[in-house]
């Protein structure tokens, strides 16, 4: 090759890493955009790459070999920063774990070392290494490592950005388009020139073609805005969200959806894109789809979990449909808490009543005579408080010659006595009277709106009643009978402590008359005699 012709060569590879350093200027003034650093360091190993490919060729010192060898620097590192330019660029926000980071950088950093100490041991451009004037096309064991790991980051950034122009469109699908020219030219003609397809055996077009890439990145950094108009329309804020958005046509076809509802689609469908909704979504219930569109947000279950479905007519300026816009959030663990708290309601409720129950019956036997089952002087206590001022009749009774069953039958017989008695008044007793255990034998039956006389003629029948019912006490029958003394308000006194005590100086009475009868307590004389006659003394 003569000396001009190499010349223009170096100085078209010169133009290609100036203009990729300026590309870099401008994509490192962005680098808080996703992509933009990655990007920057790209351009800094192309320019790299191309600035000693063109030393090279002007055969600076200290020498061209020296160069050609220098420029596998920005080689190795070019498929690196492709990788995380296209991650970042698609996968916006997501990290690069310590795993991955080894990953990328280890063929790099081994190669880097390499040219640093001069290739010990020929492992990179050694052994079966060929090198005509101007390329190195093989090399080393380490040489057939390094063309793998470009060849192979360089694939998978070319898959992932072509999935990624799939999926998207309008500005975001330029923008991908932008990346892929940019980078895909220069790798292809680099792969055809490996496998010895060269249209021109002395010179490497891999790296002159660096200046088209450079020149692509820039078109896109300024009329495209690449790093202004990030991809986040469709990927961060559609793609990313929790909920999930089906775009229908008018026809009820899939135009678009998101990766939550593609959770939802049918699996055996290789592209929703297109299809019947219905065929994407085959447990979706239209009647329900129908109801959210003309009534508002409606849940739906869907693969064991509860979605609030929101529909949404698209309408262009003329107000004419042109389809739908379907927004589900999956309310499941709501719905499952709020169900949960229902339960926990519902059991506090029971525990609630439970606990009402234990106090009511705690109450009741804090009032109650545990023997007998009849309430006790407590519960008198209140039963005649709320009586004050009322009429009211109150019976004292006493079982007759009680001590006598204790002593000839035993206290056992004793308490069976005691229970049969408070069980006969317990039965005789209506609805609003009161029967307690006063105290020992002795029971008090409180008759509300009932006077004396009458109270007498009950406790009469309870006599009677007592009388002719023989309680079995060890094999025999013992006959009881009982003592009565009747008292009533307000004719015995005006106070509670006068009525008990007139009615149990009638039943002393009926003990002295002989036992096993009723008597009525003789109403005080009036007041006004008793003045007299403390006058008259």
């Amino acid at each position: 090759m003569n000396d001009a012709l190499a010349s223009s060569f170096a100085a078209w590879l010169t133009g290609s890493a100036l203009v990729a350093l300026l590309t870099a200027r401008f994509a490192w003034r962005r680098r808080q955009a996703p992509g933009a650093t990655p990007l920057t360091l790209l351009l800094l190993s192309l320019a790299v790459w191309t600035l000693t490919y063109a030393l090279h060729w002007l055969d600076a010192p200290p020498g061209a070999a020296f160069w050609l060898d220098a420029t596998f620097f920005g080689v190795v590192g070019a498929p690196v920063f492709v990788w995380l330019l296209t991650r970042e660029f698609t996968q916006p926000g997501r990290p690069v774990g310590p795993g991955e980071w080894a990953t990328l950088l280890a063929v790099p950093g081994v190669t880097w070392g390499l040219l640093l100490f001069g290739d010990p041991g020929g492992v990179l451009f050694g052994g079966e290494a060929v090198r005509d004037a101007h390329t190195r096309l093989a090399g080393g064991p380490w040489f057939r490592v390094v063309v793998l790991h470009g060849y192979a980051l360089m694939g998978l950034s070319a898959l992932v950005l072509g999935q990624f122009w799939w999926r998207t469109s309008g500005v975001y699908r330029r923008q991908a388009g932008v990346l892929l020219a940019g980078l895909c030219l220069p790798w292809l003609v680099n792969f055809v020139s490996v496998l010895g397809k060269r249209p021109f055996p002395d010179f490497d077009l891999t790296p002159m073609l660096f200046m088209a890439t450079a020149l692509i990145f820039l078109w896109g950094l300024l009329g495209f805005r690449l790093f202004d108009l990030v991809p986040v329309a469709r990927h961060l804020i559609v793609e990313q969200m929790g909920e999930g958005v089906v775009v229908l046509d008018p026809w009820g076809r899939v135009l678009d959806l998101n990766a939550s509802a593609r959770r939802f689609a049918d699996p055996a469908l290789a592209s929703p894109v297109g299809q019947a909704a219905a065929r994407v979504f085959p447990l979706w219930d239209a009647a329900t789809l129908a109801t959210a569109a003309h009534h508002g947000p409606t849940e739906l279950w869907l693969k064991g979990r509860c979605l609030e479905v929101r529909v949404t007519e698209l309408r262009d300026r003329r107000g004419r449909s042109q389809g739908q816009a379907v927004v589900w959030r999956d309310v499941t663990g709501q719905r499952e808490a709020e169900a949960a708290l229902r339960r926990a309601h519902q059991e506090l409720q029971v525990r609630l009543a439970q606990i009402e129950h234990l106090q009511a019956e705690l109450r009741e036997q804090s009032v109650r005579d545990p023997l007998t089952g009849l309430h006790n002087r407590r519960h008198l206590t209140a039963v005649l408080e709320a009586l004050r001022g009322e009429v009211f009749s109150v019976v004292l009774l006493d079982i007759d010659h009680f001590k006598g069953v204790n002593d000839r039958y035993g206290h056992a017989a004793g308490d069976a006595v005691l229970r049969a008695v408070a069980a006969l008044l317990a039965e005789h007793a209506r609805p609003g009277e009161t029967a307690c255990r006063y105290g020992g034998e002795e029971f008090i039956v409180v008759l509300p709106g009932v006077l004396p006389l009458e109270a007498c003629q009950r406790a009469e029948g309870w006599r009677r009643t007592i009388a002719a019912h023989e309680v079995a006490v060890n094999g025999e029958r013992v006959a009881v009978t009982v003592s009565l003394g009747v008292a009533g308000a307000p004719g015995h006194g005006p106070d509670l402590d006068r009525v008990l005590l007139a009615a149990d100086e009638a039943l002393y009475a009926a003990k002295a008359g002989g036992r096993n009868q009723c008597q009525v307590a003789p109403l005080p004389a009036p007041e006004s005699a008793s003045s007299e006659a403390s006058a008259l003394q």
